[in-house]
């Protein structure tokens, strides 16, 4: 009796750290704040330093630069939190582009899409097939996957560029549509890390996977999901590429992966997993997307900005080890 009783009040115990560990991640307003501040500090900046940035034209060049990275960003935040990465990201991208655009080219719209998301779910089911039921540290399993996909979508494509007809997927490439797709994507996104119960378990399995283990949370099935959504928006975001460009080649998305995890580590993602928002990632997008653009408004080289984006990406790595420090205490 007195050991159920203890076991009992360990279960109980666990899961009040659960609880801890969700309503912390939550808890974001002040982990978002001071990048939201930089970001609004930021575009004020090259408003009246770059002449051309606050205008119309250039609002949709932004939309369009960061719609299909964001997209990316936003399934890698949900793989983050639960204390993974995904490297092979842009690599789905194309391959499911290529698989898509096969068919978009002819004329064939629904097979198209369906195609490019099939490839794209399961690209993403075989990375968290890896990674969850495996063992193999996410790291390695989507290095690996990066380079057989990559190969995979040389091969298919033969170094050829697809090209579409401007007005069958118009739809989604013109004005601020795609800027509008990667928002309903985020909000959706938001509400389903905020207020379901798959939510919460990846904020749970990120925080401290033995413990969500032990209050009953299935981890390997929640990693699982969170690779094959992952997966699922890289194919959405090849849709919204070929929609806008109405061309892809093979090499198009190259480095879209690494720009990814910056938007969402710089939003305030812990890459150890466990914090972060939806919120945060397209402030972070949105910090990457204005840099690069003001360094080309400005006559600057892309390398300088690249530069920035790697110190911001070093701050934000510090910033996040110091919280976890004092959070520790």
């Amino acid at each position: 009796m007195e050991r159920h009783n203890g076991s009992e009040s360990y279960s109980i115990a666990t899961r009040r750290g659960i609880i801890r560990v969700v309503r912390k991640s939550h808890t974001n307003v002040p982990r978002e704040l001071p990048v939201f501040a930089f970001f609004v500090a930021l575009c004020l900046l090259l408003s009246v330093t770059a002449r051309n940035f606050a205008t119309a034209a250039n609002l949709r060049v932004l939309g369009s630069d960061a719609a299909a990275t964001g997209i990316l960003a936003v399934g890698m935040t949900a793989v983050i939190l639960t204390g993974g990465i995904d490297l092979s990201v842009a690599a789905v991208l194309a391959l499911s582009a290529l698989a898509g655009g096969s068919f978009l080219s002819r004329g064939y719209l629904a097979l198209g899409l369906f195609a490019s998301v099939a490839v794209g779910t399961m690209c993403g089911f075989i990375n968290g097939t890896l990674v969850a039921y495996v063992k193999m540290p996410p790291i390695i399993a989507t290095l690996g996957t990066l380079y057989i996909i990559q190969s995979a979508a040389t091969l298919a494509s033969q170094g050829q560029c697809i090209i579409l007809d401007p007005n069958l997927v118009s739809f989604l490439g013109k004005g601020l549509t795609p800027l509008l797709v990667l928002f309903g994507i985020s909000a959706a996104a938001a509400v389903v890390l905020k207020y379901t119960r798959f939510g919460r378990h990846i904020y749970a399995v990120g925080g401290n996977e033995e413990s969500a283990r032990l209050s009953g949370i299935n981890p390997t099935a929640v990693k699982l999901a969170a690779y094959a959504a992952n997966g699922f928006l890289a194919a959405v975001a090849g849709i919204v590429m070929l929609a806008i460009g109405s061309t892809f080649q093979a090499n198009d998305a190259a480095g879209y992966e690494l720009a990814a995890i910056a938007a969402v580590v710089i939003g305030g993602t812990s890459i150890n997993g466990g914090r972060g928002s939806v919120f945060g990632t397209l402030i972070g997008i949105g910090i990457t997307t204005v840099l690069r653009n003001g360094a080309i408004l400005l006559g600057l080289e892309a390398r300088w900005a690249q530069a920035i984006v790697g110190v911001a990406l070093f701050l934000a790595v510090a910033v996040d080890r110091l919280r976890g420090e004092n959070s520790d205490r």
